[in-house]
């Protein structure tokens, strides 16, 4: 198949349709790691996506957190006025500097592109940004429902109207979805009141997402154990997991394979744990874990974290190579 675009390659791939090879996908190392493989070999002169010939996703560029991003909010659930200020869709730094022309370029250019359609998650939504409001959102889900359902309501309208903005005017190829609400034992909320808080929301912004042909809506999350949350997203219109720390959060990918079936697609999978360990290691995680993935589709193998700066440079290099075999076999 000559000519391929890397769009059609990553929607191909996840959607189970014809394509040359899956993509050669990773998230970048860190600056440690860099630095540790800088002395073990690895040329300065290039980065490691254009040294390993990695695709790369492009973000839109919406931010949908609270303002000030990336701090918490604890007035959002006992203080109505204080929504407008953390929640306003006029707020230029929300949208990124000429994102319609940057997209459509990347579209001409047949790069994939992805939009954030979540800002961070349930718990973001009530303000949380450390173990006091934690525990003032608990109380909240159990003792003020109704405050809590009505502060959902605003923040999903917000949601849906920043993201027409984005969706009318740019084409997207997936929506991630971030919900960090998990331990590596179970969700911090049963799943139950996961259902009647979360889900509502979910299934308005999916069908927004359907609206505008966006073909992937991909949870994405990282070192918890959400199956007990998944049946619901599954069903609320989630059709891909990008599961980070996949050891520690017990979301092995065959695992679930044979619970949800090749409907849902999986980005992601092999333990990047084993990298740190030897060279045996590295070909079991691999081994273990992709074939048969492959063989039932709609699933693009990477590691499940970006490579640790334990990660020595030759097994990086070992593991990438043994993908592309793979990918040369079919």
């Amino acid at each position: 198949m000559g000519g391929i675009t890397q769009r059609q390659r990553f929607l191909g791939t996840l959607l189970g349709d014809d394509t040359d090879r899956f993509p050669f996908f990773d998230l970048e190392p860190d600056e440690d790691t860099l630095r540790r493989w800088y002395q073990e070999g690895f040329p300065r002169q290039k980065s490691v996506s254009k040294h390993f010939n990695l695709e790369a996703h492009h973000s839109v560029g919406l931010m949908l957190r609270s303002y000030p991003f990336y701090q918490k909010a604890p007035g959002l659930l006992y203080d109505q006025s204080s929504f407008k200020r953390h929640y306003n869709p006029d707020q230029p730094s929300r949208y990124a500097r000429g994102f319609v022309k940057k997209c459509e370029r990347l579209h001409r250019e047949g790069r994939v592109l992805y939009v954030d359609a979540s800002g961070g998650g349930l718990l973001q939504m009530l303000g949380v940004g450390d173990w006091d409001s934690l525990l003032s959102a608990c109380f909240a889900l159990i003792k003020k429902p109704q405050v809590v359902e009505d502060l959902f309501k605003r923040t999903t309208n917000f949601y849906c109207d920043c993201l027409e903005r984005v969706l009318s005017k740019v084409s997207i190829d997936y929506a991630s979805f971030y919900e960090p609400i998990a331990s590596n034992i179970a969700p911090v909320i049963s799943p139950a009141m996961f259902e009647r808080f979360a889900i509502p929301g979910y299934k308005k912004v999916i069908d927004l997402l359907k609206k505008y042909r966006v073909p992937l809506r991909i949870l994405c999350t990282t070192g918890g154990d959400l199956t007990s949350l998944l049946p619901s997203l599954i069903d609320a219109g989630i059709n891909g997991l990008w599961i980070s720390n996949i050891r520690s959060a017990g979301m092995e990918y065959p695992k679930l394979r044979r619970q949800f079936g090749s409907g849902v697609a999986l980005i992601g999978g092999i333990d990047s744990t084993a990298l740190a360990r030897d060279k045996a290691a590295v070909r079991k995680a691999v081994e273990e874990t992709v074939p048969a993935l492959l063989e039932s589709g709609h699933y693009l193998p990477c590691l499940d974290d970006r490579p640790r700066s334990n990660v020595p440079f030759a097994h990086y290099r070992l593991y990438r190579h043994i993908l592309e075999e793979i990918a040369r076999k079919g």
